[in-house]
């Protein structure tokens, strides 16, 4: 499958960090901004955490000591029952350990180039490398060059004015070779001046003609930046993380270094290579990786990845240009028969709504697949672009949603190899969270929060006034527990189900089934409970956030013991948990309909202090789950229909892209154009407004700020709105929004191992090619027409737009 090519280009330098363009492989990320004097490019690491390893050791026997644990639980359920919000409240405000750790900005480059070939001068004084360029180098010429981001090849383009004359610069991350490379190449020759800089402590810097390595600490402790009372704290210790970077040169010039820089004199091509470490031990929960072994690794890698000859350096773009094609090509979303090219950032408000779309969508798999590589930490709240030290909410794992909606689209656009980065984090969140479960609420399995980080970080967060409406939510290794199981039924790896999914699946279903409690209608439901992140009006007029079964909670455990159910179909085990689990799931309680026929997002019918909330955690069950069917379940299909007109338009970006997801499962393709449109406007960078979502002027979808799943839920949402594959049925255009009449999806994967290809025209299905992975029977629906087929494994079937089958 050859793919479309989607080019992003700004006029000049990036004025501003949501202007430059984002490059990673997974864990090394990296946003360029351009230029030609003292062009700045960004680094991230995605290992790169504050903290330490006996972090989440220290804290969880800090809240025990204090007095967290099954019979405190125990209390707050009882004043519960008995209505005494603010009594259970305090009593569970106790089991809040501090915050989790902060993801961290990493190092910079700053690169001037000389137009007269010699060494750039040293810059006046000892400039503050994160202080803003001067304003006339920020203004943009009308013949500024374009810098380009060529999604399907990775690599970051510029052209830069220097004298009479230009060079040419490229930047890409290559997961081939783990290292960062910036190539630089013009007819005439010209000098060059690479500086590498970071915001921490600097414990050594280690100089050579040809390169330098830095090894610099991390911070101990980073509090979130809604907590301007704490202070970052910096022991000095040895017991938080350490880094490295490496940064090396090779031309046909002269190459040389100093104390501040690389230099390059006389030089008609020049590439650098930065590689980068860190002692962190993920997915392991061990004790930090030696020092010494750490510089030595990113030595070697920036050693292995620096080429010989300029001739080596195109074939090792190559490698980075191939790989990348292997997996942005698995998938193809064609809405305008040519390639797209968005000049940006006027762009955003000028194009059909069709070829934005799909450059949205190519974008959004180009941020997974650079942020999210097998080896690597899963992507967080920013991916891996980071630069600020205190950044937006940690920059950390929030597992109520965010998490989660980062990787929906994952398997289904053939990503599934960008998943294993979450899927091996969930197996480090459970080993913390074991111990959280068994000493706090005496419960076997494992638990995780609201929060989590690169340490697998599985208390409940809040330092102890942490809102109960997120900080007591105690259900986010529940819903993790279905990244397993869509993995291995997507891909159809049984050895992957056993091996790895099945002891967390057994774990996670061990908690619920000591968590739940006898409701007082002998139903079995979950108490404490809260619907994240949302609040509702007491019967005493205060607000409340903690309540026994909310919706998602009742949703999530049903979701979690049938999938450990089919796993013991699957492969045939005999396990005593299984009569448990049956036992529990006849007697789970079920989310109603209310009153004003909404759907309960309590137990009770209190009204939502917030009724527009971002937050549709009771809608879970329609998308990402399947609980709720417009066929199988329609009564349920309409209230939750009824609940999304109540939330209203409007909200963050990522918030936008699950509203546009559940449009699609309930086949509203008018309202999936929609929110498209208005999750696709262009979004001020300077706003203060909150809950405004939209594109900044690189693309990146905005909370605000700045937050990936905004980008990598519209990926979902757009699969949804196409191919929507739930467990032996697969529907075809369910919501095809009208602005896109013409058009194909190529590649998409679903349920039971198919691969599924459709075309359409004028609005209507043309045809649709299966192939099977392995045998599955399934119904392919599309609009008024069901047709019920079998597929051995390996083959292929053919249908047209009326699902009647075409000969090969």
């Amino acid at each position: 499958m050859i793919g479309r090519r989607t080019v992003l280009s700004f006029a000049g330098p990036a004025r501003t960090w949501v202007e430059a363009f984002p490059v990673g492989n997974g864990t090394l990320g990296a946003m360029v901004h351009g230029g030609g004097d003292r062009a700045r490019v960004q680094v991230n690491d995605a290992t790169a955490w504050s903290g330490r390893p006996d972090g989440p050791d220290r804290a969880l026997a800090a809240v025990r000591s204090a007095g967290a644990g099954p019979e405190r639980l125990a209390a707050a359920r009882a004043a519960l029952a008995e209505g005494r919000h603010e009594d259970a409240a305090d009593l569970l405000a106790t089991f809040q350990g501090p915050w989790a750790q902060a993801f961290q900005p990493f190092v910079d480059l700053h690169v001037t180039i000389d137009p007269s070939g010699g060494d750039p001068p040293e810059p006046d004084g000892a400039p503050d490398p994160y202080a803003p360029a001067p304003r006339t180098a920020q203004v943009r010429r009308p013949d500024d060059s374009p810098r380009t981001l060529d999604l399907r090849d990775g690599t970051v383009v510029e052209d830069v004015p220097v004298g009479a004359g230009s060079v040419e610069v490229e930047w890409y991350a290559s997961a081939a070779d783990g290292a960062l490379h910036g190539r630089w190449a013009s007819d005439v020759p010209f000098g060059l001046r690479v500086e590498l800089s970071t915001q921490h402590d600097v414990s050594a810097d280690h100089h050579a003609p040809g390169g330098r390595v830095l090894v610099l600490e991390l911070p101990d402790d980073v509090p979130p930046g809604h907590e301007p009372q704490a202070a970052t704290l910096r022991t000095g210790e040895g017991k938080s993380l350490t880094g490295v970077a490496a940064l090396l040169a090779c031309s046909d010039g002269e190459v040389a270094g100093s104390s501040s820089a690389l230099r390059v004199s006389g030089a008609t091509w020049v590439e650098v290579v930065l590689a980068t470490g860190t002692t962190s031990p993920w997915p392991s929960d061990g004790p930090l990786r030696p020092r010494v072994d750490v510089v030595a690794d990113v030595l070697a890698c920036a050693r292995q990845a620096l080429p010989g000859s300029r001739v080596d350096g195109d074939a090792s773009r190559a490698r980075h240009v191939a790989d990348h094609h292997r997996l942005l090509d698995r998938c193809l979303l064609d809405l305008t028969g040519a390639d797209v090219h968005l000049r940006l950032p006027g762009a955003i408000a000028t194009t059909p709504h069709a070829a934005l779309a799909q450059a949205v969508f190519d974008h959004g798999r180009y941020l997974l697949v650079a942020s999210s590589r097998p080896g690597s930490p899963p992507a967080n709240l920013q991916g891996v672009w980071n630069a600020e030290a205190t950044p937006p909410w940690s920059s950390g794992y929030t597992l109520n949603v965010n998490l989660e909606m980062a990787y929906w689209g994952a398997e289904a656009v053939g990503l599934g190899e960008c998943h294993e980065a979450l899927l091996d984090h969930v197996g480090l969140v459970a080993r913390r969270g074991a111990a959280v479960a068994r000493d706090l609420y005496g419960c076997g399995g494992w638990v995780a929060h609201h929060n989590s980080d690169v340490w697998g970080w599985a208390l409940p967060v809040g330092a102890g006034h942490g809102d109960p409406a997120w900080a007591q939510w105690a259900l986010g290794g529940v819903w993790l527990c279905r990244h397993l199981w869509d993995h291995a039924d997507v891909t159809g790896d049984l050895g992957f189900l056993r091996e790895r999914a099945w002891p967390l699946l057994h774990g996670a279903a061990e908690f619920c089934l000591d968590w739940l409690v006898e409701a007082p209608d002998g139903r079995l439901t979950t108490s404490p409970s809260t619907s994240p992140e949302n609040t509702f009006v007491r019967p005493d007029g205060g607000t409340g956030a903690l309540t026994a079964g909310a919706a998602m909670d009742l949703v999530l455990v049903r979701d979690l013991l049938e999938r450990c159910l089919d796993t013991v179909a699957l492969l045939d085990l005999d396990d005593p948990i299984e009569p448990r689990l049956r036992s529990a799931l006849h007697r789970l309680a079920h989310p109603g309909v209310g009153p004003d026929g909404l759907l309960r997002e309590w137990s009770h019918d209190a009204p939502a202090v917030d009724p527009h909330h971002r937050h549709l955690s009771h809608l879970v069950g329609l998308f990402p789950l399947a609980q709720v069917d417009v066929v199988d379940t329609p009564d349920l299909a309409q209230a939750a229909r009824a609940s999304l007109d109540a939330r209203g338009p409007g909200s963050t970006g990522w918030s936008l892209a699950w509203k546009t997801a559940l449009r699609a499962r309930l086949g509203d393709g008018d309202a999936v154009g929609a929110l498209l449109a208005e999750a696709m406007q262009p979004a001020d960078p300077s706003s203060t407004q909150r809950e405004r979502g939209g594109l900044l002027p690189n693309l990146f979808s905005t909370h605000p700020p700045f937050q990936v799943d905004g980008n990598l839920g519209l990926v979902a949402a757009v699969v949804e709105a196409l191919v929507q594959s739930t467990p032996g049925r697969l529907r075809l255009l369910p919501a095809l929004p009208p602005q896109w009449p013409d058009g194909s999806v190529r590649g998409v994967r679903g349920r039971g191992g198919l691969v599924v290809d459709v075309t359409w025209r004028d609005g209507s299905l043309r045809g649709v090619v299966l192939r099977a992975g392995r045998g599955v029977t399934l119904e392919v629906v599309h609009a008024d027409r069901t047709r019920t087929v079998t597929l051995d494994a390996g083959a292929t079937l053919r249908l047209d737009g009326h699902l009647t089958e075409v000969s090969s």
